[in-house]
């Protein structure tokens, strides 16, 4: 009987991404599987609630929480990026090494990563080359050079038996990494397949309730582009304090309303500190653990800096901005592929956000164009990933036999 390890190490994006796979690989009576959680590693707790079902082993790779679920504050100082290093490495050998050998003592037919470069992936890659277990790389967000990123391990090209990509886009990312074109699978993501067969709209009515907000919702996407690389943790706040400062003409509508959305790595202390300072704080709600999609439904418009929810954000038809970063500009190609709207500090930024949420109502091909670049399927994925894993596991299955 195969077995297939899901490795995890969020409650966010991979782990929602790969609960459908597991759900459907588990119904199986012919396959075993296991979660393997690196969660309490990150600080966060283990979403164990999401996998619960028979003939599903659910491990905690450490029994306690090993951080704090904030991001560490990046100063950008030479020496507090070799501090960083050296904890990564203290912690691979205090903590982590040993116990994830003993969970690969009995060798599994296939393992499913999310990452092969990022930290501890990287070095899970190597632990799994070591004892010839074959690992599937299952595209966890969209690609983009990180300037954190210098001298390490480039994403792709950690050795993986195959990778299951989103959409054509990927594909030729990892072409560009020199992965094998007989190795890259276009599967799109399994976390859209539920999207369109779900009513969003109940959820988006109990937060416009709790939270009073108003007809007019503005959504800003925050993420750690500091841990990324682009700015220090100040440098991040600052930025979007200057951003709610420059909109403050918007507010002048009494429906008009800010949600701040953070990863699940940020501060939310950081974050309601910046707000309760400002003259608008009352109409600003800044939320952590709130489901993302309903959130979509409530809002007029929605402005990423550097993040996957971009693409999702599109998916559901609202219309995008890319707010700049100084010293770097626009990230990714959301604004060059014609899918979102630059929001620059040369020109009024109220102005700007204006028109993005004004152009709610206007037809945008090349945002449809560019979702389907990046995305093979909107529906389907997962089957697409099952058949995939299914297809490696009894590969070398037949192999060991």
């Amino acid at each position: 009987m195969p077995q297939v390890d899901f490795l995890i190490s969020n409650d966010g994006h991979h782990a929602a991404m790969l609960q459908p796979v597991v759900h459907a690989l588990a119904t199986r009576p012919d396959y075993q599987c296991r979660i393997i959680s690196l969660c309490e590693f990150r600080g966060i707790r283990s979403p164990a609630e999401r996998f619960q079902m028979q003939r599903m082993a659910f491990v905690r790779v450490l029994p306690f929480r090993f951080r704090s679920s904030s991001a560490g504050r990046q100063t950008g100082r030479a020496e507090s990026r070799r501090t960083r290093e050296f904890v990564r490495w203290l912690s691979w050998h205090l903590l982590l090494k040993q116990p994830l050998q003993a969970r690969f003592a009995t060798k599994p037919d296939l393992v499913v990563l999310p990452n092969d470069a990022a930290f501890p992936y990287n070095r899970i890659a190597r632990v799994l080359h070591a004892r010839s277990i074959p690992f599937l790389l299952v595209q966890e967000g969209i690609r983009f050079p990180l300037p954190a990123a210098d001298g390490q391990e480039i994403y792709g090209r950690g050795g993986a038996a195959a990778i299951a990509a989103w959409g054509e886009t990927s594909a030729a990312y990892f072409r560009q990494q020199g992965v094998p074109e007989d190795k890259i699978h276009l599967t799109g993501n399994p976390r859209f397949d539920a999207i369109s067969t779900t009513d969003w709209q109940a959820e988006a009515n109990r937060l416009t309730a709790r939270w009073n907000w108003g007809p007019k919702n503005l959504l800003l996407l925050s993420n750690p582009i500091d841990d990324q690389g682009f700015c220090t943790t100040q440098e991040k706040l600052d930025l979007i304090r200057r951003f709610v400062t420059e909109i403050a003409p918007l507010f002048d509508d009494p429906g008009f309303h800010l949600i701040i959305k953070l990863h699940g790595r940020e501060s939310v202390r950081d974050f309601e500190a910046l707000v309760n300072g400002l003259p608008v704080a009352n109409r600003v709600t800044v939320l952590s653990a709130a489901p993302l999609y309903p959130l979509f439904m409530l809002s007029q418009a929605a402005i990423v800096l550097a993040s996957t929810v971009g693409l999702e954000a599109l998916f559901f038809g609202l219309p995008l901005g890319v707010l700049e970063i100084p010293g770097t500009g626009f990230v990714h190609d959301y604004v060059s592929g014609g899918a979102a709207h630059g929001l620059t500090w040369n020109a009024s930024m109220a102005d700007q956000v204006r028109l993005l949420l004004q152009s709610r109502s206007q037809e945008r091909p090349s945002a449809a164009v560019y979702v389907a670049r990046n995305l093979a399927t909107c529906e389907g994925a997962t089957e697409r990933v099952v058949k995939l894993i299914t297809r490696l596991a009894e590969k070398c299955h037949d192999q060991i036999k």
